[in-house]
């Protein structure tokens, strides 16, 4: 029996080129990876702050405009992304509300940012004129004096927006999303799939784009 050594030595060189293809390719598109993966965990978050709102409106309530609890559009937070190729850091910010509640006149515009530190509010009247509101036991109330709001989000609305995002990022990402996507990279058929006759370093690089590339990530 004889074995063409030539062939032999031509299919070894070029499974080594495409092996060290793929890994140089893993490695060049990691910050690919990241953003892609940043993007897809920004819309987890805003999905799941949505329907945690509308499920629990009192802890909640407060980072969201009047009236429009759990929805894209009454948002009064945002995250943001910045990735590198070994790393990916999410900051979170509250922005100003321009809507009035039913029993204003003017908008809260710091609502988000005062209701979910449980900041002590001073209402005066102005010019001299009077406050009105309801009071708790659903009563009218009308003063010229200035008025204090211990708890103005309510005493569920505290610190609500923080611990959503901690059970997000801590509990629903960890052990949902990112467990199964970690699964999904274990095995990388995107390799076994560029092995053929035609492969070489080219072909593993971008065998590796496949590999990183997350179904509904970015392009």
């Amino acid at each position: 029996m004889k074995y063409d050594t030539i062939d032999y030595n031509k299919t070894m060189k070029s499974a080594l080129g495409y092996s060290e293809g793929f890994l140089n390719g893993v490695e060049q598109y990691q910050t690919y990876f990241n953003l892609q993966l940043a993007e897809i965990i920004k819309q987890a978050f805003y999905k799941y702050l949505d329907s945690t709102a509308r499920l629990d409106p009192d802890s909640l309530q407060h980072v969201y405009e009047w009236g429009q609890v759990g929805t894209d559009g009454g948002r009064l937070f945002k995250i943001e992304a910045f990735t590198g190729r070994q790393s990916i850091r999410f900051v979170t910010d509250f922005m100003q509300s321009t809507s009035v509640s039913p029993t204003s006149n003017e908008p809260f515009v710091e609502k988000a940012s005062v209701m979910e530190s449980g900041s002590m509010v001073t209402i005066t009247p102005r010019d001299g004129g009077v406050l009105a509101f309801q009071g708790d036991d659903g009563e009218m109330v009308f003063t010229s004096s200035e008025v204090q709001v211990d708890e103005p989000g309510g005493p569920r609305a505290k610190g609500g927006f923080a611990a959503a995002t901690r059970d997000f990022f801590y509990n629903y990402l960890d052990k949902g999303l990112l467990r199964q996507l970690v699964a999904e990279l274990e095995t990388p058929i995107e390799f076994s799939q560029g092995w053929n006759k035609g492969m070489t370093y080219s072909t593993g690089v971008r065998s590796a784009r496949r590999y990183l590339t997350i179904d509904g990530g970015v392009g």
